[in-house]
């Protein structure tokens, strides 16, 4: 526990940053989005706010399972990297990619046939379905894509190019904010969709940073400092190698938004009003949650390469950096959403009775940032030390046997409403960041091999 008693060097702060930031500003960016676009749905209505809500965490909850090769992906090459093994990290790369084109675009098929069969078991208002189901049906379109783009970003924050996942996110993310006012309300030449529109465009703005992505790994200066990358057999073992990691964070992070989505159908339960409350809350927590990921990226490829070079206690010297700078950032934002929660819900909606309805919750959300700064920066520590399954395990349960029954209990059977169920969740944070500073610090994470 020394370590984490220690002021970070300055060598070792400029290391995460340098890592980090990229990934800061392209969460910024996605996040941006998400929320022009939700602010955009919100001028159709409360219904339309709902139905792009409970869809977008339907679609997040396959996308996530399937980009969660991004992970493994992360942490072998880097690992490998860290080995100086450039040939092997070029290899990673290859037989991950090309699993990706062939099960995502396999899967889209499935997707497009059976998730709008599904989706009106979660809500039963057909002013929130039938906008919903039109929704899924684009956005289902893009799953193969985002496959491939797990690889891509999982490899560039392997290989510390995080700035080439900056500039394709902020290309793509811009696309997306002007397609979404062309196909929502009929701008620019383009026809007037509503939500639909919203799936759409974000289908074509993943195709586009697909492409882009690509163009990179076709240059020299890549293909030659990573051998392989695009020619060479398919590597059975090192395939294994990635999907022992990717796949129980898959578990995980598919888990968990399932679980959101099962949360949202509470929310549902106690009104239009709350879910559409909740759609917005989600959102706003994005703006601390999404490039905190940067940190916890940054962390989870730095551990991976001091691992690889026998150095464990760099390990644990630069997630102290990363756990800092995060509880700074997440903090900072945190303030805001104490100090002034009104005005920064009314960017997003002007209904004044959506306000008042989340400016608690929002307030307790803000109460809770570090403590979930704590808990992200040292969840990526443990996916580059290859320690993923029974960090999977514990939040999963946490979320199952904790969270949605808390939140039922609170909001519904006690009839504490909105305010009930965010309570569950600010606990459900305060819960597995513990989880995970814990199984850091006495954790076997030093001795897994990957």
């Amino acid at each position: 526990m020394t370590g984490y008693l220690s002021i970070p060097t300055a060598g070792n702060r400029r290391k995460v940053l340098a890592l980090a930031l990229p990934i800061v500003v392209a969460s910024l960016s996605q996040t941006v989005m998400s929320l022009v676009d939700i602010a955009m749905v919100g001028r159709l209505g409360v219904a339309a706010v709902a139905a792009v809500g409970l869809a977008g965490l339907v679609t997040f909850a396959l996308t996530s399972f399937l980009g969660s090769l991004q992970t493994g992906v992360q942490t072998v090459a880097a690992r490998r990297k860290g080995e100086g093994r450039m040939a092997e990290a070029g290899a990673t790369f290859r037989v991950s990619w090309r699993v990706a084109v062939v099960a995502g675009h396999l899967l889209v098929g499935l997707f497009l046939a059976v998730v709008p069969r599904l989706f009106p078991l979660l809500n039963s208002d057909p002013l929130v379905v039938d906008p919903g189901v039109s929704y899924l049906w684009y956005r289902g379109l893009s799953v193969g894509l985002v496959m491939m783009s797990a690889v891509y970003y999982g490899f560039y924050n392997a290989i510390s190019r995080t700035r080439i996942h900056m500039a394709v996110t902020l290309v793509a993310n811009s696309a997306n904010v002007i397609l979404n006012y062309g196909l929502i309300f009929g701008r620019l030449g383009l026809p007037e969709m509503g939500v639909p529109g919203a799936g759409l465009a974000t289908t074509l703005a993943i195709a586009l940073a697909t492409v882009l992505y690509t163009l990179p790994l076709l240059g020299h200066a890549l293909r030659r400092t990573y051998p392989g990358l695009w020619r060479g057999p398919f590597d059975i073992a090192t395939l294994k190698k990635v999907l022992r990691i990717a796949l129980p964070v898959s578990f995980h992070d598919s888990g968990v938004i399932l679980g959101f989505a099962f949360f949202m159908v509470i929310m549902g339960r106690i009104s239009t009003l709350a879910l559409a409350a909740s759609e917005i809350l989600l959102n706003m927590i994005a703006f601390s949650f999404l490039p905190a990921l940067g940190f916890s990226h940054a962390a989870q490829t730095l551990v991976s390469e001091s691992l690889g070079r026998n150095d464990p206690a760099a390990a644990r010297r630069l997630t102290e950096t990363a756990t800092i700078q995060c509880i700074a950032f997440m903090g900072s934002l945190g303030v805001l959403f104490l100090l002034i929660p009104a005005q920064l819900l009314r960017l997003f909606t002007p209904d004044a009775a959506l306000i008042a309805t989340a400016v608690p919750p929002l307030r307790l959300l803000g109460l809770v940032q570090f403590i979930d700064a704590v808990g992200m920066v040292h969840y990526g520590a443990l996916r580059g030390a290859g320690d993923v399954i029974v960090p999977a395990l514990a939040e999963i349960g946490l979320m199952w046997f904790f969270l949605l029954p808390m939140s039922w209990y609170l909001g519904l059977y006690l009839g504490w409403g909105l305010s009930g169920g965010w309570i569950a969740v600010t606990l459900h944070i305060v819960a597995y960041s513990a989880v995970f500073l814990i199984r850091f610090v006495r954790g076997p994470w030093q001795r897994i091999e990957v």
